[in-house]
């Protein structure tokens, strides 16, 4: 039987109308309805209490509208109401008045999206829309989806990545065959990195199908006196998986940064320890450019 390839899903962080809609504010839906006599005889109706369900009203109208939807969220303590010092927990969006919407990369929905009133604008740059690699936005899906993920994000949140930026391949083939490529960038069809030319950093792309198996052989000697427990280095950036566990090595070739949590490795060839600092502060920017929140400190 034949493989069938799922359609790779092009997200874009978009951000909501705040005047018009109160921002991402909740809203009850569904439920069951009872019927009742107000004051004056009338029949009317109304929601019974403890049915219907909570959602974000931005992301309801969305789903409505056939497109994925992902709304970070974080758990946070707040009062019951102002009668009672008792607390419960409350989810709430991450982030104010953003976030993610995506459809099939094969299909233009543009016109749909911004003919709904829930929309103001897109995140992009030079006057044209950023799209959000795939595997950025499942990473933040397993750490902020709160348990409200659709079907569709839930496959994408469990699917592993063949491929992480920061990890060593050797170039298939091409004229650049056997050259070390360090990924930095991975889509559902191919990989974009860089490899070493004469001592400058080339950008190249290789298709997935086409990339070896990991090289898992050179991180364990290069790893082996990391911990977590380390104090982090002031001069490094947080590496974005999240943690401040970097620290500078000797490599084969001169020094590079690696991280003690993920095994990610950038900054390779460096001249000096300094040299490795300032290249790994520029590739984790470069990295969370798109989504600045993507990297926090530990």
């Amino acid at each position: 039987m034949a493989k069938i390839d799922t359609p790779e899903i092009q997200w874009f962080a978009c951000r909501v109308k705040r005047k018009q809609l109160g921002g991402i504010r909740s809203v009850t839906v569904g439920g069951d309805f009872e019927a009742y006599r107000d004051r004056s005889g009338r029949m009317r109706k109304r929601r019974v209490n403890g049915t219907g369900s909570q959602v974000f009203l931005p992301e309801h109208l969305l789903r409505r509208a056939g497109f994925e939807v992902f709304l970070p969220v974080k758990k946070v303590l707040r009062r019951k109401n102002r009668f009672t010092p008792e607390k419960t927990h409350v989810t709430q969006p991450l982030l104010a008045d953003w976030l993610f919407v995506g459809w099939r990369a094969d299909v233009d929905r543009w016109r749909e999206l911004m003919e709904l009133e829930v929309i103001s604008g897109v995140m992009g740059t030079g006057g044209r829309p950023a799209a959000i690699p795939s595997y950025r936005v499942a990473r933040l899906m397993r750490q902020w989806g709160g348990g409200r993920l659709s079907r569709e994000c839930k496959k994408m949140a469990e699917q592993p990545q063949p491929y992480s930026p920061g990890e060593i391949v050797k170039v298939p083939d091409g004229p650049f065959v056997d050259f070390d490529f360090r990924i930095v960038d991975v889509t559902a069809k191919a990989a974009r990195g860089v490899i070493n030319i004469f001592g400058r950093e080339t950008p190249l792309e290789v298709p997935i199908e086409k990339l070896p198996e990991r090289i898992t052989e050179e991180r364990p000697s290069l790893l082996s006196d990391l911990s977590l427990s380390d104090p982090f280095d002031p001069a490094l950036s947080a590496c974005p998986c999240g943690h401040r566990a970097a620290q500078v090595l000797p490599d084969d070739s001169g020094y590079c940064v690696a991280c003690g949590n993920c095994g990610g490795r950038a900054a390779r060839w460096s001249r000096d320890e300094d040299d490795a600092k300032k290249r790994w502060n520029a590739w984790v920017d470069s990295m969370t450019l798109s989504f600045p929140h993507s990297v926090k400190g530990a």
